[in-house]
């Protein structure tokens, strides 16, 4: 072999290891500081995920609200209230996201991300987009964002333009027993039963439902 056929037949290889298949799977149990941009809306988001213990938590705080959770249950019950307030239960008829859920997903490349959010920091991330957008919106489902030197999530962004910056990660993160807790207003004849429009159910198809539900994008 020619000394130059030699040399890109080592190349190659090497090329195509510096673009991932999928971005990292999730860790079974973490705690992520989410910066949330919905519309201008500015929230700051805790999430607590527990694919063991069949959980899924946002506790979203946002300048002068009530704190408000989005409390999910493998079983396909979500719980949506603020403390003291009333409470909406939603029976999704889907369990939680699994670890591994971008799977699948198709490889756009690199791009700097820059969050306002989170001190201005730049960072070069992994591209991945899965699924097609929701009612009258076009693109992808979600565009979701990993740090080229860390390996670890840095954004994430859905059809309809809300972004999650995340903050900090932190795999084995648990949330207090208190933060997991269920309101009484969550049961018994005070909680408002929700549910889907027809329409959306009809969209919200395979994997797209239980992401949706997850980051509660149909609130």
């Amino acid at each position: 072999m020619a000394p130059r056929a030699a040399a890109l037949a080592l190349l190659l290889p090497l090329a195509g290891a510096l673009v991932p298949s999928n971005p990292k799977p999730w860790p079974p149990i973490f705690h992520a500081e989410l910066a949330k941009n919905r519309s201008g809306k500015l929230s700051h988001t805790d999430l607590f995920y527990d694919w063991p213990g069949g959980g899924n938590l946002h506790i979203d705080r946002t300048a002068g609200e009530p704190v408000f959770f989005d409390n999910e249950r493998q079983n396909g019950s979500t719980y949506y209230y603020s403390p003291g307030g009333s409470c909406k239960v939603f029976e999704m008829g889907v369990g939680l996201l699994p670890p591994d859920w971008l799977q699948g997903a198709l490889y756009r490349g690199q791009a700097t991300v820059t969050s306002p959010i989170a001190g201005e920091t730049s960072r070069t991330c992994h591209v991945w987009e899965k699924g097609d957008a929701m009612g009258n919106f076009t693109g992808p489902f979600i565009t979701y964002y990993e740090d080229v030197n860390t390996g670890l999530p840095a954004r994430w962004r859905f059809f309809d333009g809300m972004t999650f910056d995340v903050l900090a990660w932190r795999p084995g993160g648990r949330g207090t027993a208190e933060e997991w807790q269920l309101p009484a207003s969550c049961f018994g004849p005070s909680a408002a039963q929700g549910r889907l429009s027809l329409s959306l159910q009809a969209q919200a198809v395979h994997w797209r439902l239980p992401v949706a539900r997850a980051f509660a994008v149909l609130v």
